[in-house]
């Protein structure tokens, strides 16, 4: 784990001060952990490789605590109501759990391969169909 509660305290906006709180964070901050290394198990050698940003760790990890910590119970709305007053307030991102979104999942995707040498391909995504095969290529 390489995010701290001050991190998450920082992406909040707030100080975590109360030994409970601090605790509750720590745990999801372990679980964000978990969550990265089970994707990339070799998460500390890409790391020191360089492949991949502490940085970008520290932030995925802070992120994705802060954003549970602010709906832990994943309620997609909210409603209050007094007398002849009501207010609706709708979350579209809540989800049950912590999870780490496709957008954080990308800051922590490695710079390549991490392979060299003779017979090493590193895929690089689909190309169009046009850049495949010219037009003229078959008259």
């Amino acid at each position: 784990m390489t995010a701290t509660v001050q991190d998450v305290a920082t992406q909040l906006g707030r100080p975590i001060d109360e030994p409970s709180e601090v605790a509750q964070v720590t745990a999801w901050l372990e679980l964000a952990d978990m969550l990265i290394r089970q994707r990339y198990p070799n998460l500390d050698q890409l790391i020191a490789d360089g492949r991949i940003s502490e940085n970008a760790v520290d932030l995925v990890e802070a992120s994705a605590v802060a954003r549970y910590s602010r709906n832990p119970e994943g309620f997609t709305s909210r409603s209050e109501r007094i007398d002849d007053y009501q207010i609706t307030h709708g979350m579209t991102n809540s989800s049950v759990g912590l999870t780490i979104t496709d957008a954080e999942w990308a800051l922590l995707t490695p710079t390549d391969s991490g392979a060299e040498g003779a017979f090493t391909i590193t895929p690089m995504g689909r190309r169009p169909y046009e850049s495949r095969y010219p037009h003229d290529l078959w008259t």
